[in-house]
């Protein structure tokens, strides 16, 4: 699908009343993932006496109640009550070669059992995961590891603070940078502004705004009234990965105004490096940012994975310890550039490389989304499904398009979100698991075969709809 028919499909879900499952069906949606996933059930109970909301990730919710694994690979997750389901939730993205991929957890291994795993400093695999993330994105001419991408996203508006003097941080609305203070800003839904930031104080949000997706027009206004704006930080694909998809050429646009007004443009890769493409949404669309950043993608999934990148005049300025005044970009963190990590990343990005993960689970995308559209229109649904390379959507409520200036569509967000959720529990019914109901993510072990039978599956699912 081109541009203009996502954003008529999107259209089309918002601005018509929301497709329901049929009542008797979500009663035995819900009886049938209650009754199969009885120990999921058990420690979930168990988990809220000690942990807060029962679950620590944002993708581990799933209504009715949380599931918890056993173990996965490949492809494929087994529940502890020995539920095995085809995963498109990856992780979350980064799982690109598929689970526990052979060749690289040996590597992994190895590091641990002949390096260890967090030794306090430096280690040769700290520069060789530098400079073969740098082979593939020759911007970050610098690198510093850090070790979650709200950490890396943090250092950038602080580090474009000091480079150019300024204060204000433009964020295209709805994109998520993390959860720190600043970055709660406009998250997920574009135009709700502070409606995710309990707790913290409206002083933090001075220097801070937005502008809706591909509104050009809107950012040239800012540039206007904010005349010392520091940096426009931004997801290549979109805000949420692609949900709100980005309209041709608006990230030129945007490279274009902020070098023209001397601010600096920072490229959020968390989910784009190597799944989007080898070099991310910057050699996807042609771009030169000024700052990158990368999370849990450049580890494959190993923790404590994340770095920053970006021009040496700019990256000069992020130091840790006692400076004695000196202009800095402050940072630290003790298991950041660890061996273990850093092992991980260098072996993940060297095999996704040989193997050609990124265009093989890029063609399991196209062949996943074509494949719903066609029994979306089969069943005369409103949905649509689209991909970015690996990556793919399945919009059904498009909760994260309303429009937050129509009064309409703010009171549809629950109701919205609640049929994501119902939707997911009928995927897990169906062996399926994926991100909130709505997005796949494709590694290079998913088969044609198994998009079939997702796709005949997800047709099941399509019957219970009213």
């Amino acid at each position: 699908m081109n541009y203009n028919e996502i954003m008529e499909g999107i259209k089309g879900i918002v601005n018509n009343p929301l497709r329901k499952f049929k009542p008797d069906e979500l009663k035995k949606i819900v009886k049938k993932y209650t009754e199969t996933h009885k120990k999921s059930k058990e420690l979930y109970d168990r988990a809220c006496k000690i942990i807060p909301g029962g679950v620590e990730h944002n993708l581990a919710f799933n209504f009715p109640f949380p599931l918890a694994s056993k173990r996965v690979d490949g492809c494929y997750m087994w529940t502890v009550d020995d539920v095995k389901l085809v995963d498109f939730l990856m992780n979350g993205g980064p799982t690109i070669l598929g689970h526990n991929y052979p060749p690289h957890t040996k590597k992994v291994i190895e590091v641990i059992k002949e390096i260890g795993s967090c030794h306090g400093i430096t280690n040769e695999y700290e520069i060789l995961a530098a400079e073969e993330l740098q082979k593939h994105f020759p911007s970050c001419e610098k690198i510093r590891w850090l070790q979650s991408g709200t950490e890396a996203d943090m250092l950038a508006i602080r580090v474009a603070r000091i480079f150019t003097g300024r204060k204000w941080i433009i964020k295209i609305g709805g994109g998520y940078h993390g959860w720190s203070d600043q970055l709660v800003y406009d998250l997920h839904i574009p135009g709700t502004k502070t409606l995710e930031s309990h707790g913290i104080p409206k002083p933090v949000f001075k220097f801070i705004e937005s502008v809706k997706p591909n509104d050009i027009e809107a950012l040239k206004q800012l540039f206007k009234e904010k005349k010392k704006i520091a940096a426009v930080l931004l997801e290549p694909m979109g805000p949420e990965s692609g949900a709100n998809p980005v309209r041709p050429g608006f990230n030129k646009e945007v490279e274009e105004l902020c070098h023209e007004n001397g601010a600096l443009l920072i490229f959020d890769e968390v989910v784009c490096a190597f799944r989007l493409h080898m070099g991310g949404g910057q050699a996807y669309y042609g771009i030169n940012p000024d700052i990158s950043i990368f999370g849990k993608i450049v580890g494959h999934g190993y923790p404590s994975a994340a770095a920053i990148g970006g021009r040496a005049d700019i990256m000069q300025y992020i130091a840790a310890g006692v400076g004695g005044g000196r202009k800095r970009a402050y940072c630290g963190g003790t298991l950041a550039a660890n061996p273990l990590t850093c092992a991980a990343a260098y072996w993940a990005i060297k095999f996704v490389e040989e193997t050609n993960a990124s265009e093989k689970a890029g063609k399991i995308g196209t062949l996943l989304a074509n494949g719903l559209n066609e029994i979306f229109k089969k069943y005369n649904l409103p949905w649509i499904s689209y991909n970015f390379n690996a990556t793919v959507h399945m919009h059904t409520s498009a909760v994260m398009s309303l429009d937050m200036d129509n009064p309409k569509h703010f009171g549809q967000i629950r109701e919205r979100k609640e049929f994501m959720e119902h939707l997911g529990a009928a995927l897990i019914c169906e062996n399926i698991i994926s991100v909130a109901g709505s997005r796949f993510y494709t590694c290079m072990q998913h088969t044609n075969e198994i998009v079939d039978e997702t796709v005949a599956k997800i047709e099941n699912i399509c019957k219970m709809i009213e």
